[in-house]
């Protein structure tokens, strides 16, 4: 998260898979741990703005978005802690603001 935030053209590097990091995200928010569900849930609020920008983010959004809306529904649904609710909820902010398009197809 805090390298997304200080240093966002890092996931324009050739050697990084953005699909893998990804991946762990949204693994993350499966977490039974509330500060990592809290952290992952800041990840991609700020990874999701960047799908227009950084080409690979977009790209990945649009080929796994609908794995990541899954797992949030899913925490929203009740396998979350109630206290964060507020986290998931601006994930699907952030989809709806920025993927609103991929959002309307998952």
């Amino acid at each position: 998260l805090q390298a997304l935030k200080r240093k966002p053209d890092l996931f324009l590097c050739s050697n990084l898979d953005v699909k893998a990091v990804f991946q762990c995200g949204v693994l993350s928010l499966k977490f039974p741990e509330a500060p990592t569900v809290k952290a992952s849930c800041g990840f991609f609020t700020e990874l999701l703005p960047r799908c227009g920008e950084i080409a690979p983010v977009g790209q990945v959004v649009h080929e796994n978005g609908k794995v990541l809306l899954q797992a949030v529904l899913e925490g929203i649904g009740g396998q979350a802690s109630r206290s964060l609710m507020d986290h998931f909820a601006e994930i699907l902010f952030a989809l709806n603001k920025h993927c609103f398009s991929y959002l309307s197809l998952w």
